[in-house]
């Protein structure tokens, strides 16, 4: 990332309130417009094509237009085809507003935001305060719930502690005793994994994190952090970052000769970033699924295989999993409602239950609008080859990669 993403500020804040206000009690307003209208269920894209965020919004994006072409096939949800909008917020938080409004203006009604609280929020509230539902295919902050964003918007992501927890059990099923955290307060995200991960470590037996350091996107230099790492007698890393930053630190930390495992998080599925650190081994991170093969579950594995027949190209991160995940939770919630309507429309996800999707359960209620908990994939690098190595979910293992 070439620049720190900040949080949302006060004034959005106050107006996620606003439109959170009245919960899912809009029976008038639903029923006004409980049959849908002629024409095709219009999505909205309100997605990075450009930019750093475009990496992540890809495979969601193309996730998503698998579904689409699924349903379609089928003759669509309740006789009408679905139909994505795109528009570009070009990895911007500032013109996520902007573009989210946009495509409410050429009919969309149902809206799909970036994978990231910081950046995908400003689109979803422009468009909640609308009336609009707005999902998040893969946003892992607790903040894309109900309590920040009201009970419109929603994530397809696995919490963040979530996916940290899991990391942090595997790391100690390693054997691994002594760990050091390197935080990159950049994002909501990288501040609740390593806090997370700090949290699940540090209760089991005989294991402590034995310090932590700061790390930012623009550092040229890890040279102290390295130094304190090595003074620590850590036998473990976990690097709470993302990518550009996050590869940057990994190919100082390799070439200084620190060789101990790194673990990480979801932010750095995908191999479109391996080539900068060249050979790399012992690095970990949790994912929705392997797009590499020999996934645990048969449906992920054809998924990927479906995925680059239809693009020509392998995924280039496990999240598109999550982007066809959200058009199967919003078709099967407008056949429940009947409408796009959005009270209505939230009310119907809300009662799905545990549903099962192409990349695990999305279980929602009207208190809470983020996945807490799903299988996750730990995915090993070695020698720059990824493979799937085990299978965690709720901080336990449940399967061998």
């Amino acid at each position: 990332m070439r620049r720190i993403v900040v949080l949302l500020t006060v004034w959005i804040l106050g107006l996620t309130v606003a439109a959170g206000c009245g919960g899912h009690d809009d029976s008038g307003r639903s029923s006004a417009k409980a049959k849908l209208p002629d024409g095709s269920i219009v999505i909205g894209m309100a997605v990075a094509r450009s930019g750093f965020a475009a990496a992540y919004d890809l495979g969601p994006s193309r996730g998503a237009e698998l579904a689409v072409a699924d349903l379609n096939a089928r003759g669509g949800v309740l006789g009408h085809h679905l139909e994505l909008k795109y528009g570009d917020t070009k990895s911007d938080r500032a013109l996520g507003t902007t573009v989210g409004l946009d495509l409410l203006s050429h009919g969309a009604q149902v809206m799909l935001v970036t994978c990231d609280f910081d950046l995908g929020s400003p689109a979803a509230i422009a468009s909640t305060s609308k009336n609009v539902v707005a999902v998040s295919p893969c946003a892992g902050s607790s903040q894309f719930d109900v309590p920040t964003l009201g009970p419109l918007a929603y994530s397809m992501g696995t919490k963040s502690a979530a996916g940290a927890e899991n990391v942090a059990q595997f790391a100690y099923d390693k054997g691994y005793r002594k760990a050091f955290l390197w935080l990159d307060p950049s994002i909501t995200h990288t501040k609740e994994t390593c806090a997370a991960f700090d949290s699940k470590f540090s209760a089991q037996p005989q294991a402590k994190v034995v310090g932590t350091e700061t790390i930012q996107q623009n550092d040229a230099s890890f040279a102290g952090q390295i130094a304190r790492l090595r003074e620590s007698g850590a036998d473990v890393l976990e690097l709470c970052s993302y990518n550009p930053g996050a590869a940057t630190a990994l190919r100082q930390l390799r070439a200084a000769g620190v060789d101990i495992p790194v673990m990480s998080n979801i932010a750095m599925d995908g191999n479109y970033w391996l080539q900068s650190v060249p050979n790399l081994k012992n690095f970990y991170y949790d994912a929705f699924g392997s797009l590499y093969g020999g996934d645990p579950r048969a449906d992920v594995n054809d998924f990927f295989a479906r995925y680059k027949a239809k693009f020509g190209e392998p995924a280039v991160t496990a999240y598109a999993l999550t982007g066809y995940a959200t058009i199967q939770v919003i078709a099967k919630a407008i056949e429940a409602a009947q409408t796009t309507d959005g009270a209505a429309l939230a009310k119907a996800i809300d009662g799905l239950g545990s549903y099962e999707t192409i990349a695990g359960p999305a279980g929602y209620s009207a208190t809470q609008h983020i996945v807490t908990d799903r299988p996750a994939v730990i995915m090993g690098v070695d020698g720059g080859r990824v493979s799937p190595v085990a299978m965690y979910a709720g901080g336990r293992k449940i399967a061998k990669g």
